[in-house]
């Protein structure tokens, strides 16, 4: 896809400064999982174990979020022009690969990008977790993060955006809630990235080891790495629609193994 036949429509992203109120939801989540749901609780902890000890031993959790909170309070406001100078800093890099980088997934996804994407919002935080919003067109990234780490994960969340358009596409059906965890849905979505942006086209712009999830790259079916499967029908792809085809196919016929992890 011509960068003439994109026009005014290749997205453009804008990064500000999670506020506390943003980010503590999303935290609490993370850090107090429900049964049978993901534990991402370590992910935090790794990067502020000074948390993790004020919440040994604490099971309430109306108790666990007033120490989260206050925690993450006194982080904001101790770090927030180190969040600011970040935020400005990688806004002018990021800036010298945005139109490159959307024309190569659009390319890729084969799927244009259209006026209602055209603006992207990302939000520099302090939660090294980085969920994405796909609704909203908005996706965190970690403040202390290297800035080619903060590129990959960047192009990582964008990923996601232009790959469930072209979901709804062929898979019309899928309800929205399907896109996030627990759903296989979700779990093929996070499958894809180490295998799709490891495309030449994309790495001709940021020569990156894109990696999905470590869960993903271990596993293995048949005593075959999982991913191997969907990067054979990947190579072998007969546009887009086919790999997702074939793909979604595969990982319903071994669902049952899939959402064990």
């Amino acid at each position: 896809m011509k960068r003439e036949k994109m026009g005014k429509a290749i997205p453009k992203v804008k990064f500000s400064i999670a506020s506390i109120e943003k980010i503590m939801p999303m935290i609490h989540f993370f850090l107090n999982p429900e049964e049978k749901q993901w534990d991402w609780s370590n992910s935090i902890y790794k990067k502020y174990p000074k948390l993790k000890k004020k919440l040994k031993n604490i099971k309430d959790k109306t108790k666990r979020r007033e120490i989260e909170c206050k925690f993450f309070k006194n982080k904001f406001f101790s770090d927030k022009s180190l969040l600011e100078k970040k935020r400005l800093d990688f806004q002018r890099e990021w800036n010298k690969i945005n139109d490159k980088i959307m024309i190569a997934l659009s390319e890729i996804i084969e799927q244009q990008w259209t006026e209602n994407d055209k603006s992207m919002k990302a939000r520099i935080s302090l939660n090294p977790i980085c969920p994405r919003y796909i609704k909203q067109r908005t996706f965190d990234l970690y403040y202390k993060s290297p800035f080619k780490e903060m590129k990959g994960t960047a192009i990582h969340e964008i990923l996601h955006f232009i790959y469930f358009k072209k979901w709804k596409i062929v898979f019309p059906k899928t309800k929205e809630k399907e896109f996030d965890a627990p759903y296989l849905v979700w779990q093929l979505s996070e499958m894809v990235p180490g295998i799709v942006l490891n495309d030449e086209r994309i790495q001709k712009v940021l020569r990156y080891n894109f990696k999905s999830y470590k869960i993903y790259h271990e596993f293995k079916i048949n005593n075959k790495p999982l991913l191997s499967y969907l990067q054979n029908f990947y190579d072998k792809r007969v546009g887009f629609n086919d790999f997702l085809r074939k793909s979604w196919k595969f990982v319903n016929e071994h669902k049952k193994e899939i959402n064990s992890l």
